[in-house]
């Protein structure tokens, strides 16, 4: 059993550039497992939406990562590094270099757009919207002018690099727009691709009006992207890719088209790159494919990309016969002879999220879901290598894996708001049983169990209610009698042991309780309270335990729910608990994992936790699921920076004196977001010693010195009134709190919210 929070569509990754502006250096993590040790190897972030590179100079390169920001190369791509400081969502859709000044740079987002000026290192937000940021253009003289396609509310313009913008949608026919391109001779001539319906428009004034194609190959599908061929000097030839009707060609500067499809067996087309003879689209379900100006027939060059969904590409100018694509789950490649050979090109690429993680005990397999196009994973040597699955078609958030009781190589899975899917080859393909019934009625699902001993009886917990199918995810019926309508459940777990004993943790209501295997529920929380309930497990010995990890630490029932005590002793206050774990090997053993605080052991039942091992070898502390291969005295961690792993934890459970761990330091802020209260800071400082508190801006320019307080080794909460130093109220948006305390430093983010 193992829990994962709902993660917040906006980045929770690592903040590597802002430490580097706070002067902090943050500890990467080893390639492989050691002993009593936390190493990690990923998975890492393999989805990526757009690359660019600098006009100016070809060895410098940018990736937009659907989830893990913008990543940079220096060196034409053989390593990258990752630079998401500032952004405030970092599902990257696109990205745009300014041509007279490249280290000014755009990149369009989930929700916004956003500018750099030193060259993708830093980023501030310049336009906010509620859909997502598709394409960026920068007029190629008046570099200030840029236009930004949204898709849900149409094109946006800046006069002034950002500073004011306004829609331009007059004429548009659909607003779902895809992208934009200048015509290279007349920039304020400009094509929009557009949604289904739309298809292709055109404006001659900048964008105060557009008219919409009248040729029926454009006009009535949805466009994806627009290339002039540059080698025509009066820019009448022209290539357009399409969602869903393949590519076609203008060599009448666009007042006529026809299909140029022969060779493609895919017409749902991604990208498009025209530089000199060579022609190149990308697919979302074929792979790539080539041509030239002058050849008939598109030729499938897939081979040696692993995966065939591929986003965009791009071809370079200072050889066409190299191009780089950019695939989902599989990182980024490039070939230099159009197709023949390709390499991988992503070594630096960060390592992704662990939401959900279980493991199979007789295999010792462990699986990691990570969400974000980077999705499921499989580990078979204790975390030392990992391989990812085929695509599951969603880039939603996987919240938990459950292995078949009766057959190991049936996995099933919760996928945050696509539902559940269902492997029945250990992992390597996925299908969604339920699509054809829909008798799932509520897709935003995490928790998930399968009851022992029969085959395909699952329960999972959604945003309302509990369901039941015992067809393998084939059907399912609410089982939401005695819970309130609505009720968001992110916990669950069958008591072993029982005959129909299951509990249900809830987003804000506490524990519910069902005696008759989901048909009936009542409440259950006597001394717990309303609160958010991350993880539930019953003890594996005595039936009666169950233990429940909480906003507020660990709470803990004797008397199978009918009441609970809390059970923190030495979990650091206000952080939350969102995954524990029993040793089923060592019964004796707990682990929990926290959202801030690293790993937590428990010898006692649970009566005291003390830091697991050294946490300072967690390359965060941001913990979202546990996994204990108690044979291999092996755990898993699933964090915002990968799984991390610890081979060889002590077993012993006599003996050890509780409380006697080193603390670590440890720093959490809240509530969080912070809408007209002051914040409360949480410390746990390892010795006695000053406090250095501080806030910065996204910007990293310090807002407040909170000061440096000498404090006692232990726990001490401080509080921050949202002020600058000047004692004025701060701008609603992202800050950072930074702790030093002798030669260790912990950051955390809080957003502020407007309405104090």
């Amino acid at each position: 059993m193992h829990s994962s929070s709902d993660f917040s569509r906006r980045n929770m990754g690592h903040l590597t550039r802002i430490a580097a502006v706070l002067g902090v250096f943050l500890l990467a993590a080893p390639a492989l497992a050691g002993v009593n040790t936390w190493t990690g190897s990923g998975p890492r972030a393999k989805s990526f939406e757009s690359v660019t590179r600098d006009p100016k100079n070809p060895a410098r390169l940018w990736a937009a990562a659907f989830g893990a920001g913008v990543y940079r190369s220096l060196d034409g791509g053989v390593t990258w590094t990752s630079n998401r400081t500032g952004l405030i969502n970092t599902f990257v859709r696109c990205l745009a270099v300014n041509p007279k000044h490249p280290d000014s740079l755009w990149a369009g987002t989930n929700d916004g757009a956003y500018l750099s000026g030193d060259g993708g290192v830093t980023w501030k937000l310049m336009l906010s919207t509620t859909k997502s940021v598709r394409g960026i253009a920068i007029h190629p003289i008046r570099t200030g002018t840029v236009y930004a396609a949204t898709f849900g509310l149409g094109i946006y313009k800046t006069l002034n690099n950002g500073a004011a913008w306004n829609t331009i949608n007059n004429g548009l026919v659909n607003t779902d727009v895809r992208d934009l391109t200048f015509q290279p001779d007349k920039p304020d001539t400009i094509w929009a691709c557009t949604g289904t319906g739309g298809g292709l428009h055109q404006t001659f004034n900048g964008g105060a009006s557009w008219s919409h194609s009248s040729d029926n190959t454009v006009n009535a599908g949805a466009a994806t992207m627009l290339r002039y061929d540059m080698t025509d000097a009066s820019f009448k030839t022209l290539y357009l890719a399409m969602v869903d009707r393949g590519v076609a060609k203008s060599t009448n500067g666009g007042g006529s088209w026809a299909t140029v499809n022969k060779g493609l067996i895919s017409f749902r087309c991604t990208g498009l790159a025209v530089v000199g003879n060579a022609r190149y689209v990308t697919t979302d379900n074929a792979g790539a494919f080539y041509t030239t100006a002058t050849d008939t027939m598109w030729h499938d060059m897939s081979a040696g990309v692993p995966s065939l969904v591929t986003n965009d590409i791009m071809a370079s100018s200072f050889g066409p016969d190299t191009a780089w694509v950019c695939t989902d789950g599989s990182g980024l490649y490039r070939t230099t002879n159009h197709g023949a050979t390709w390499s991988a090109i992503d070594g630096g690429s960060l390592q992704t999220f662990g939401f959900a993680l279980t493991l199979d005990p007789v295999s010792h397999t462990v699986y990691d879901g990570c969400g974000f196009g980077d999705q499921f994973w499989r580990s078979t040597n204790q975390g030392a290598s990992w391989i990812r699955a085929n695509y599951l078609f969603s880039h939603s958030s996987e919240k938990e894996i459950v292995i078949d009781p009766l057959n190991a190589n049936r996995l099933y899975l919760t996928s945050f708001g696509s539902g559940i899917y269902r492997s029945d080859d250990g992992g390597i393909t996925w299908s969604r049983p339920d699509s054809l019934t829909a008798t799932l009625t509520n897709d935003f699902v995490r928790p998930l169990v399968a009851i022992p001993g029969q085959a395909g009886h699952l329960f999972t917990g959604s945003e309302s209610g509990v369901f039941e199918s015992v067809n393998a995810a084939g059907a399912f019926t609410a089982r939401s009698n005695g819970l309130p309508v609505g009720l968001i459940v992110r916990s669950l777990v069958y008591v072993t042991g029982t005959t129909n004993w299951m509990f249900a943790g809830t987003e804000s209501l506490g524990v519910y309780r069902s005696s008759d295997l989901g048909i009936t529920w009542s409440a259950d929380s006597a001394g717990m309270g309303k609160m958010q309930v991350h993880d539930l497990i019953a003890d594996a010995v005595n039936h009666a335990i169950v233990y429940a990890a909480t906003d507020s630490g660990v709470y803990k029932s004797v008397n199978s729910g009918a009441s609970w005590v809390r059970s923190s002793t030495g979990l650091p206050g206000g952080i939350a608990a969102r995954a524990i774990v029993q040793d089923l090997a060592h019964t004796g053993l707990l682990f929990a994992g926290t959202f801030g605080g690293g790993v937590y052991k428990s010898v006692d039942a649970g009566a005291h936790w003390t830091a697991f091992v050294n946490q300072s070898g967690l390359s965060t502390l941001n913990v979202y699921a546990l996994a204990v291969d108690g044979a291999l005295t092996t755990i898993y961690a699933g964090t915002d920076n990968g799984v991390q792993v610890l081979n060889g934890y002590s077993t012993a459970t006599t003996g050890v004196a509780p409380g006697t761990a080193p603390l670590a330091l440890m720093l959490s802020a809240g509530p969080n977001p912070l809408r007209g209260a002051n914040a409360r800071l949480h410390l746990v400082l390892p010795q006695a010693g000053t406090a250095e508190l501080d806030v910065y801006g996204i910007d990293g320019a310090r807002v407040r010195r909170l000061g440096t307080p000498a404090l006692a080794a232990g726990e001490h909460t401080l509080a921050w009134d949202a002020r600058d130093d000047a004692g004025s109220a701060v701008a609603p948006g992202l800050y950072f709190i930074r702790l030093r305390s002798g030669a260790q430093t912990r950051i955390v983010r809080l957003a502020v919210l407007g309405g104090r």
